[in-house]
């Protein structure tokens, strides 16, 4: 009895169409960016726009960062220009209408003392 022999890549190819693909191994889907109204920066303590939240309005001006977000941010969302300032060492961030991070508190996030219209 001769026994068949296949290539690896005869074999790899017949896998791939016997084995549907499967939702399970695909890489997971970012969080959705939530909703933050116009003229305002969301932030939240957590990644992933998790955690607490606490909108800054532009048209209030410059804020210190509320004691549970002060070098707490762990994700925002903007939906106006902005700086966030950290104030020692004095180090600034531009924030543009559109950005947003899902994980900051690793970055800037870590060291943010407040915002403000400018830097």
């Amino acid at each position: 009895m001769k026994l068949r022999s296949w290539s690896s890549t005869a074999a790899l190819s017949l896998i791939a169409v016997l084995m549907p693909a499967s939702d399970a191994l695909a890489a997971p889907a970012a969080a959705a960016v939530p909703s933050c109204t116009g003229g305002s920066i969301c932030f939240f303590t957590g990644s992933d726009y998790n955690g607490r939240s606490w909108e800054w309005v532009a048209k209030d001006g410059y804020h210190d960062m509320p004691a549970d977000f002060h070098d707490k941010v762990g994700s925002f969302v903007a939906n106006t220009d902005g700086c966030f300032i950290n104030w020692d060492p004095k180090e600034t961030r531009v924030v543009r209408n559109g950005d947003n991070r899902i994980n900051y508190r690793s970055d800037f996030g870590g060291r943010i003392d407040g915002v403000g219209n400018t830097c």
